[in-house]
């Protein structure tokens, strides 16, 4: 029988990567799936840069202006990535909701920040998540990692809670990342974003004492063991994609 410490962890890790890339789908996605895992990163000295995928524009169905609405929430990223200490980006601004309409193109413009940077660790979105944009995210994150023995692929949760191996004590720099998320006042208008992350990181600690108030969950994959998304996603046994 399986004990609970086979299942999920019970000791902090440190966020892993010396230099390490982030995959975001839209405008906000690093801080709220790896806000304080960044800043950790961030403070030790750690090569990082953030790719946010595409311009986010449709994320408020009431938006008539997509263009201005998107320079808005790429002004938002550049102040939540100033509070992060997070100097090296990328703005890919592919079509928001349509990255797998632009699969090959996302693809080739990835493979190529990852042959340029050469990161150690790519976090992404985990392929769990419920948007589409997340998912194809996580696909070509994973499809780039089979081609590197020694890259390390990491999903960070967002939306999706995710069977982590993996936890990041972000207590000491929790005030970092809700200072983060308040820049994207545009995205808090839809959705309380803070009061969620919130909860999330707060649960994330439940297995890591008392000391610990909040945590980042991360599921590192090692390889891919099923060939199509309908497996991933109705998968029986979480073990077996660890």
């Amino acid at each position: 029988m399986m004990l609970e410490t086979d299942l999920v962890p019970f000791s902090v890790s440190v966020p892993p990567g010396e230099r390490v890339l982030v995959f975001a789908p839209h405008p906000d996605d690093e801080t709220l799936g790896m806000g304080g895992s960044l800043r950790l990163l961030s403070e030790n000295g750690k090569k990082i840069k953030v790719v946010v995928l595409t311009k986010g524009e449709k994320a408020d169905p009431d938006t008539r202006d997509l263009e201005r609405y998107a320079h808005l929430r790429k002004k938002e990223t550049l102040m939540a990535l100033k509070v992060l200490g997070i100097t090296d980006y990328i703005f890919l601004e592919f079509p928001d909701r349509e990255l797998d309409l632009y699969r090959s193109d996302v693809e080739g413009a990835l493979r190529a920040i990852v042959d340029d940077f050469a990161p150690d660790v790519i976090y992404s979105p985990s392929i769990v998540e419920i948007h589409p944009d997340h998912r194809v995210t996580a696909e070509l994150s994973v499809a780039i990692k089979q081609k590197t023995d020694t890259l390390k692929c990491l999903f960070y949760e967002i939306v999706t809670p995710i069977r982590p191996n993996i936890l990041v004590d972000i207590t000491k720099v929790f005030h970092r990342k809700k200072k983060a998320i308040k820049c994207y006042k545009t995205q808090l208008r839809i959705n309380d974003y803070l009061h969620l992350l919130t909860c999330l990181n707060t649960y994330r600690s439940f297995t890591l004492g008392k000391n610990v108030k909040y945590a980042e969950a991360f599921w590192e994959i090692s390889q891919m063991p099923y060939e199509n998304m309908t497996t991933w996603l109705n998968y029986k046994d979480p073990l077996k994609l660890q």
